[in-house]
């Protein structure tokens, strides 16, 4: 049993050594883990980094990234994941909380004040050969994060080597789906844990390839996927919501998607009965846009409308749907619908080792999102409050309210504490409305979210709509996608901006700002 993520790493490594790992550099394997000796022997022969200490990472998306990230690991030490959106004051602050001893930073990161700053593109002269891995546990903790909380100090997870591990086990559990060989795209910033996840530790664990994308421009990935052919694609929910307006808009101006929505809807029955050139037809200009090969697309960092994960899988696509947080190590559960080898059908669940479960559910089987096993953090580090708080008989509680469908998928209902409450007692859930008006080609975001209108508690959404798109015409819209539910989840007071609505660096809208912004007058409001 491996006792590490650095003995994972050089396990895979000499048994695919020939195998081709960073595309656009064409390195194999056997030169990862080369690099990765040589940048070890660097942290400690330099730095005296030892097991124990923090050394902080403050980067791209550059090949050095991955190669530091399994050299800190190696040594023991804890890799320190920071945000390179952020403000300098907020990177000294938390190399201060976690007692950083370096940061392996590009050079447009360097901050003073803080720890040794070290040029993470360095070329390493070390001899490999120096090379001695420290004796690391699966209980030791491997890196640090600190959560995104809109409010407050925000709290550190220490993730250890066993959780790791335990992603990397579980993530074999795709292998019928994820080839060896097969490319993954790489643009997702590798300091969140979906870029930890899908672009460093599922493509070293499946055998698959990374092409690298350190450039966040649609034109840049439009160019990659025409190029590179990548398998398989990650996103977060608003770049999978581009697409799809794209797809939609483009069909509409050929006066072609009431058929390819017809054909989308039949095209089992056109493949049995022969006619699977007509469904081939309408899937191969959209599969076209991702390069033409491309199996897999996978969501996470947020919720993913199910509108949008059942319109890629009409194209043929396999779409893994996920849905977790920092604490469970990325991947809680998986909407993930495949056939596996004996024939049967896959559509949802936790990776292996994990369990899932709906608390307190009401009677709409909605209830919070808790979860236990192997990729759940042993708790916030030094935070005993914070623990309590999070952890109940072995259950880690999310915060997230969700349910599941009679497949077993998860239909996550958003944040527990963004729930609106009605004055009548109902609740209305943001993104169940959210996922509704999206529908709408001139809705390009929506923020739904609590607020008081003449004394009464009402839903307010504030959206962001195509240049043009005037108060009245989405009024419009809200009228024909409001008939589709209950009366009482209306939302009948809103406003619009053709500008982008704060997000997150997982590209999640920050609602509390969206709120902030309109009370201070940023939106046009409808009368």
């Amino acid at each position: 049993m491996m006792k590490n993520v650095y003995e994972m790493l050089r396990d895979v490594c000499s048994q695919n050594k020939d195998r081709i790992f960073f595309v656009r550099q064409n390195e194999t394997y056997a030169d990862l883990l080369k690099k990765v000796k040589q940048r070890a022997v660097l942290l400690a022969q330099r730095f005296g980094i030892k097991k124990g200490d923090t050394v902080a990472i403050l980067s791209g998306n550059t090949p050095e990234f991955i190669k530091s990230y399994f050299a800190i690991l190696s040594q023991g030490a804890h890799a320190l994941m920071l945000d390179t959106g952020l403000s300098q004051a907020e990177h000294l602050n938390m190399m201060a909380r976690t007692n950083c001893k370096l940061a392996l930073a590009q050079k447009s990161h360097f901050v003073d004040g803080g720890p040794t700053m070290f040029d993470i593109e360095t070329i390493d002269d070390t001899d490999e050969n120096d090379f001695v891995a420290a004796d690391v546990d699966r209980n030791d903790i491997a890196m640090m994060s600190f959560t995104s909380g809109s409010t407050g100090n925000p709290k550190v997870v220490g993730l250890t080597h066993d959780n790791l591990l335990s992603l990397a086990q579980g993530a074999l559990f795709y292998e019928p789906v994820i080839h060896p060989g097969y490319t993954f795209y790489g643009f997702l910033p590798l300091y969140h844990i979906y870029g930890v996840v899908i672009n460093i530790i599922a493509p070293i664990i499946l055998r698959g390839q990374l092409l690298l994308q350190p450039i966040l421009n649609p034109r840049e990935f439009l160019k990659d996927f025409k190029e590179y052919r990548p398998e398989v694609i990650p996103a977060v929910p608003r770049i999978w919501e581009g697409f799809y307006k794209k797809i939609v808009d483009t069909a509409r101006e050929k006066h072609m998607y009431t058929v390819m929505r017809m054909v989308m809807s039949s095209r089992r029955v056109l493949r049995a009965i022969g006619l699977g050139c007509i469904v081939d037809k309408v899937t191969k200009p959209v599969h076209d846009i991702f390069g033409g090969n491309t199996k897999v697309l996978v969501s996470a960092g947020a919720t993913l409308k199910p509108t949008i994960r059942k319109f890629f899988e009409s194209l043929d696509f396999v779409v893994g749907d996920c849905y977790g947080l920092t604490e469970t190590t990325g991947p809680a559960n998986f909407n993930f619908a495949f056939r596996r080898p004996d024939g049967s059908m896959y559509y949802a669940g936790p990776l292996p080792g994990n369990e899932i479960q709906i608390h307190d559910p009401d009677k709409d089987g909605v209830g919070e999102i808790w979860m236990r096993g192997n990729m759940v953090m042993p708790g916030y580090l030094d935070n005993d409050e914070a623990n309590a708080a999070a952890f109940e008989d072995g259950w880690f509680k999310t915060g997230d309210l969700g349910k599941l469908d009679k497949y077993g998928r998860l239909i996550v209902k958003g944040r527990k504490k963004q729930v609106i409450v009605l004055d009548s007692g109902k609740n209305v859930y943001p993104d169940e409305l959210e996922d509704l008006y999206l529908q709408n080609d001139e809705i390009l975001a929506a923020a739904v979210f609590e607020y008081v209108i003449a004394g009464k508690i009402v839903p307010f959404a504030v959206f962001q709509v195509k240049p043009g798109t005037t108060v009245n015409r989405v009024a419009m819209l809200l009228k024909a996608s409001n008939l589709k539910i209950a009366p009482y989840k209306w939302v009948k007071h809103f406003a619009i901006t053709e500008e982008e609505l704060p997000q997150t660096s997982a590209k999640k809208i920050k609602h509390f700002a969206v709120k902030e912004m309109l009370d201070n007058g940023a939106f046009q409001r409808a009368e």
